[in-house]
């Protein structure tokens, strides 16, 4: 009887697990929402195949032009560039012969009465000028928006307006990959609602002559009525990228890798534009927005980490005019993809362990690869999806077939020891009764540690050797902490992760952090003073600890046990660890961890940041010595750095520039040095207005 249900385990797995898996994703698929589950995975793929096939896109319409208000220009004219030079722009732009002018600029409030109408005048002048207006939640229990238009001469003469099409399609990494081409918001408090063009379908249906409908038409899903796809958001292509020529700082031609020409609003202002330039303004669309430093919102694209805006916007008029979106399967298509990928390990039963696991990778190969085909005849296939059902259903059936032989218990139990401390087992064989679900929370401090570049260093070595490697790196690592009395939660890859204050109690906890971080940056270097044959030399390793209120205790079932900590300031040790790669430093410590620790250790101050998923910014610190082993260099290095930062922070750029010159001359490379170096320069040429002093980390 035993042996016949476990016989029949697959095929009540499947027949379970196959339609909830399908219909798990099918909704997301069914309203086509790009948000949804499995798509930032997704986004990112995409965004590989656009580097890998960059030769194989199209390249951008060159009738798009962007006029940026760059930073020459700011020296020129100022900033914030006065409203009558814009229409002295406009007027320029219609004697040039350019046929439509989008502006990336607000201009919401009144100012200059002089100013503003001669920017309405310019547009009227111009005729075919698109405006942009924004909306936003009004506060109320309903959910209404208020309409913000731009002044309301400025809106009667523009040809149309539209909204900027950002906010509501950005993605948690600052990605943009995506567009709402129309949208349907609450505009008064009747509660009726505004069909509402994005800034991109005005300047579209302005340039090509196109009408709202044929837009709505060629670019709705199905045809459907505007109401009904309001969260719709179409994937977006984007073109070649080429190296091109523009007006940088200090009046020099330097190469930008953009997709647009883009010329400087001073060369029109001044009349400057070459003979080329000129011409090629004939019959285009030109959009103007800014690409000075600190006067321009940048999102991160495929290619370029901060693009300005107003390419974003010249992109999607390009997806528009050339009907270059990405275009996605059927959902019937994506529907049976999932169910006979999640379908197909049960088929592959009858091969050993070893050629099942073979086979599943080059299936998830195959798929990938069908993918890249796809992407380059202009299609978005999911790949995520199905990979993920096969990857599941294949992990199911494999872990009870070797539950079903035996092996797996025992391989369990004698793994799960390892990867407690001494401590735990300690304490649990004198108290039984502690071995309970639940936490309990306490004041700890927890520490995470990452070896730099490991990808890097992994593809380079063979399985054998990979393992060779982590086991002697890890082991020494993880000898320093448990001398320091600390819990090692778990191994993460090349990550360890640990904890102080539990499960037995200890005052010091943010010191014994603090030190086991310097004490395994000193095992690293004696580490590779003396490597194995064929073993790599680390460069480095990152740490992040933090101190808080966090809850720590058992998880899991009464069969399987995991002693761990949770909570925010868990997530925040583990943010302030990739902190490191901003900064530029090895050891981030919050202040809580800092001040548990500054008696027995020297540091310096980084500044304050604001980490992903953390509102609150955090001043850290980088742990340097115990005291009294400060090196020599740094002995003469850390006050030039106390003083070059206070500078800084006083906002004295020009005075803390050549502190920061000094102290990189006594310590050449540091990396947090190199940062503030390149801010002080960037700085004292051109002070930032708004900056709060806070550093915005967006990778985790």
């Amino acid at each position: 009887m035993s042996q016949s249900r476990k016989s029949r385990f697959p095929l009540y797995f499947l027949l379970a697990f196959t339609p909830l898996f399908v219909l798990f994703t099918y909704p997301r698929l069914l309203t086509l929402n790009l948000n949804g589950l499995f798509f930032h995975q997704e986004d990112v793929w995409q965004d590989f195949l656009h580097r890998l096939h960059q030769d194989a896109l199209p390249p951008a319409d060159p009738r798009l032009i962007v006029l940026a208000v760059d930073e020459e220009t700011g020296k020129g004219k100022g900033f914030p560039l006065p409203r009558d030079l814009y229409a002295k722009a406009l007027d320029r732009l219609k004697g040039y012969g350019v046929k439509t002018v989008v502006f990336d600029i607000l201009f919401f409030e009144k100012r200059d009465p002089a100013q503003d109408k001669a920017l309405a005048d310019a547009t009227k002048r111009f005729g075919k000028v698109i405006h942009l207006y924004q909306y936003e939640h009004d506060g109320t229990e309903g959910g209404g928006f208020v309409v913000n238009e731009p002044l309301p001469a400025l809106a009667a003469a523009a040809e149309g307006i539209g909204y900027p099409n950002v906010d509501s399609v950005l993605d948690s990494d600052g990605h943009l990959r995506r567009a709402r081409l129309f949208e349907d918001r609450i505009a008064d408090p009747s509660k009726t609602f505004m069909h509402a063009p994005a800034l991109e379908i005005a300047a579209a249906k302005s340039f090509a002559g196109l009408s709202t409908r044929e837009l709505e038409e060629r670019f709705a899903p199905g045809g459907r009525p505007a109401i009904l796809y309001t969260n719709f958001a179409k994937p977006v292509d984007w073109p070649r990228h080429s190296v091109r020529e523009a007006k940088l700082p200090e009046a020099e031609r330097k190469m930008v890798y953009s997709p647009y020409r883009r010329l400087s609003m001073l060369d029109v202002l001044d009349g400057t534009l070459s003979d080329e330039e000129k011409e090629a303004l004939k019959g285009s669309m030109v959009l103007i927005g800014s690409t000075a430093l600190g006067y321009y919102d940048h999102y991160a694209t495929p290619f370029i980490h901060q693009a300005p805006g107003v390419e974003y916007h010249a992109n999607l008029v390009d997806n528009i005019l050339n009907d270059r979106f990405r275009s996605l399967p059927p959902v019937w298509a994506i529907a049976l993809a999932v169910a006979l990928l999640t379908v197909l390990p049960a088929l592959l039963l009858r091969l050993s362990p070893a050629l099942g696991a073979v086979a599943v990778a080059v299936v998830i190969a195959a798929w990938f690869v069908a993918g890249s085909v796809a992407f380059k005849s202009g299609m978005r296939l999911d790949v995520m999806r199905p990979t993920l059902g096969l990857l599941l259903s294949y992990l199911a059936l494999t872990i009870h077939r070797v539950r079903a032989e035996g092996a797996e218990k025992k391989m369990i139990k004698s793994m799960f020891g390892q990867f407690v401390s001494p401590e735990v087992v300690e304490e649990l064989a004198n108290d039984p009764d502690k071995a309970k679900l639940g936490a309990q929370k306490r004041e700890m401090t927890v520490f995470f540690l990452d070896i730099a570049h490991f990808t890097t260093i992994s593809e380079k070595m063979g399985p054998e050797a990979l393992i060779a490697f982590l086991n002697k790196y890890l082991s020494a690592l993880s000898d320093v902490i448990l001398e320091r009395r600390g819990t090692i939660d778990k191994y993460i890859g090349d990550c360890i992760m640990a904890f102080w204050n539990a499960p037995t109690e200890n005052k010091d906890h943010a010191r014994e952090a603090i030190l086991s971080a310097l004490g395994c940056q000193r095992a690293i270097d004696e580490l590779n003073k003396d490597l194995d044959p064929g073993l790599p030399e680390i460069p480095a390793i990152r740490i992040g600890i933090n101190t808080g209120l966090m809850n720590v205790g058992f998880t899991g079932t009464q069969r399987k046990l995991a002693y761990t900590v949770l909570g925010d300031e868990v997530n925040l040790a583990s943010r302030l660890e990739g902190a490191n790669k901003f900064f530029g430093s090895k050891i981030i410590a919050s202040e809580p961890a800092y001040l548990g620790a500054k008696d027995v250790i020297e540091a310096r101050y980084l500044g304050k940041a604001r980490v992903v998923g953390k509102e609150t910014p955090v001043p850290v610190y980088e742990p340097l010595a115990e005291k009294g082993k400060l090196a020599p260099a740094w002995v003469k290095a850390l006050p030039v750095w106390e003083k070059a930062v206070k500078l800084f922070y006083d906002k004295k750029y020009e005075d803390a520039l050549p502190a920061f010159e000094e102290f990189l001359r006594l310590m050449p490379k540091d990396g947090p040095g190199e940062l503030y170096l390149t801010l002080a320069r960037d700085y004292a040429a051109l002070p930032p207005d708004d900056w709060d002093q806070v550093f915005n980390l967006t990778a985790k």
